[in-house]
């Protein structure tokens, strides 16, 4: 039974960038009788909490959070409850998440800027190593779009599935993943909304900077699914990880 890989990033390298130094790259595994309850389930969420279907919806965890976009004046307690819901969609079609990161100054300092371009990459490279190991399932990639990224990435990815040089670095071959890495617009895959890396501006800061709310705690890069994500603090703790990339499984540069 195959999987299927749904995988985005987050790291600006514009005006935002200071305040994300990581570019991480995160993927949500969904077993492939799940891929059509995930995409009703997020229906769900979005009728249940705004009471219809926006036909350009994507559920970002930042606007959630902070009350913006289709989320705009929602009192705290919605926001939190839409999240949670959002989040527990985890547990209900059984997904894992694995993400890697890459420090985008440490980089640019280690080789004088040569390499920053390749930050993507890297991640994406560290980030397959994971997900090919996690078990023995074949794998199919799915990627959000990146114009700048697609035809290097899809290079990789066949380097990869051929020898253990195919990297941006030398790795590991790539023994479950199948075919090759399809990019498509995150509105049209929930799967790809799932996978991307949600964002707070703290672990636990609650909606719109009002009274924190439980601590989180960081998760490693791909575990299993004996933790539940039912709270707010697991909740948090998702958004954390992805969104900072501090995961005792973590390869960054």
């Amino acid at each position: 039974m195959a999987k299927f890989v749904y995988i985005d990033e987050t790291g600006s390298s514009g005006k935002a960038a200071k305040r994300q130094p990581h570019l991480t790259v995160a993927a949500a595994i969904v077993d492939e009788t799940m891929v059509q309850p995930l995409r009703e389930a997020l229906h769900a969420v979005a009728w249940k909490h705004l009471g219809w279907l926006p036909a350009d919806l994507e559920f970002h965890g930042q606007e959630i959070w902070n009350g913006t976009g289709y989320w705009s004046g929602k009192s705290y307690d919605d926001l939190i409850a839409a999240y949670e819901d959002a989040m527990q969609v985890l547990d209900t079609c059984d997904i894992d998440v694995a993400h890697a990161s890459i420090h985008k100054a440490r980089l640019h300092d280690r080789y004088d800027g040569a390499a920053d371009m390749n930050a993507y990459r890297l991640a994406l490279q560290f980030l397959l190593e994971k997900v090919d190991t996690y078990s023995s399932s074949l794998k199919i990639l799915i990627a959000d779009e990146t114009k700048e990224q697609q035809i290097p990435a899809l290079k990789m990815v066949q380097g990869m599935q051929n020898w253990t040089w195919g990297g941006e670095v030398p790795g590991r071959q790539l023994k479950t993943i199948i075919d090759t890495l399809h990019f498509v617009s995150s509105h049209d895959s929930a799967g790809v909304q799932h996978g991307r890396p949600h964002r707070v501006r703290h672990p636990t800061a609650a909606p719109h900077g009002g009274a924190p709310e439980r601590a989180g705690r960081d998760r490693s890069a791909l575990e299993p699914r004996e933790r539940a994500h039912s709270d707010v603090a697991r909740a948090v703790a998702v958004t954390r990880s992805l969104a900072t990339g501090r995961s005792r499984d973590d390869r960054s540069e």
